[in-house]
């Protein structure tokens, strides 16, 4: 049997890092909320806390309401989708990977968790939250693997797509739980509504598909992104991961190499020291 990775968040990224370590042979268990907060379900390991069951780029992701679902999920080779504390599980991880990207969350993750800790973007500490940290913000380091010290802070600058990149997003007017009015994959023009937040529009700024979309009743605050529109209006980009995801996701895989949990081919592994080119 493979070593087995607990991963918090089931997100895009931790999906692309639960997705990695899944291939490379780790039993992978991914604990998040009831309602996860995730914006693109359709990759997304969380969606099956909702949905019951996903599959990610080829690798199946179920729901499991115990120890025992777990267990039987890992053992059909799996992902294993929990929400819930994880100490209900009483797992004794062989890697833990703090991929919930909201900065200093508690509970904060401790090397003593597990034999090697993974964080994922700012907040996290390496040496002192974690073993590791992941870039996660796009540029040159995307995907760094960094074993002192912290990644870089959140920038809050959304990916260049076609030239466009901060009217791609969809914002709350205010604070409150979301409400969707139309779906992933819908095509909008400028202006359509695409959600309310207790009764005040979410409008699109630019003609596309919406590819993210927080779901209904998922609390947000004012200002918080909730969506974004894909001006490419292609339908298969639905269910791919993206580059970011899977460099971090790589990012990852090279920790648990480095730290003995995992042995793996040179070629699954490239150079991730400090200014080296990202994985991208």
């Amino acid at each position: 049997m493979g070593a087995l990775a607990l991963i918090r968040g089931g997100g895009e990224l931790g999906t692309g890092i639960g997705h990695a370590l899944a291939r490379a042979g780790l039993r992978v268990v991914v604990v998040d909320r009831p309602l996860p907060g995730a914006l693109r379900l359709r990759v997304a390991f969380a969606a099956a806390a909702v949905e019951g069951r996903v599959t990610v780029e080829g690798v199946v992701a179920v729901r499991c309401a115990d120890r025992a679902a777990v267990d039987a999920a890992l053992a059909r080779g799996e992902v294993a989708v929990f929400v819930g504390a994880p100490a209900a599980l009483g797992l004794a991880p062989d890697a833990l990977v703090d991929a919930r990207m909201r900065s200093l969350t508690a509970p904060m993750a401790r090397l003593d968790e597990a034999r090697c800790v993974v964080g994922v973007g700012p907040g996290i500490e390496a040496g002192r939250d974690a073993h590791y940290v992941v870039e996660s913000n796009r540029g040159p380091r995307l995907g760094e693997l960094i074993r002192v010290g912290r990644a870089e802070d959140y920038t809050g600058v959304p990916g260049d797509v076609l030239g466009v990149r901060e009217p791609r997003i969809l914002r709350s007017p205010c604070a409150g739980p979301i409400d969707r009015v139309r779906d992933l994959g819908d095509f909008v023009d400028p202006g359509d509504v695409v959600a309310t937040v207790r009764g005040e529009p979410v409008c699109a700024r630019i003609g596309g598909m919406i590819r993210g979309l927080k779901l209904a009743g998922v609390e947000v605050g004012a200002g918080h992104k909730v969506g974004d529109v894909d001006p490419r209006r292609d339908r298969a980009l639905l269910g791919a991961m993206t580059d970011k995801a899977k460099a971090v996701g790589r990012g990852a895989l090279r920790a648990l190499v480095e730290a003995g949990v995992l042995v793996a081919a040179p070629s699954e592994i490239t150079s991730s020291e400090r200014g080296s080119p990202a994985c991208i």
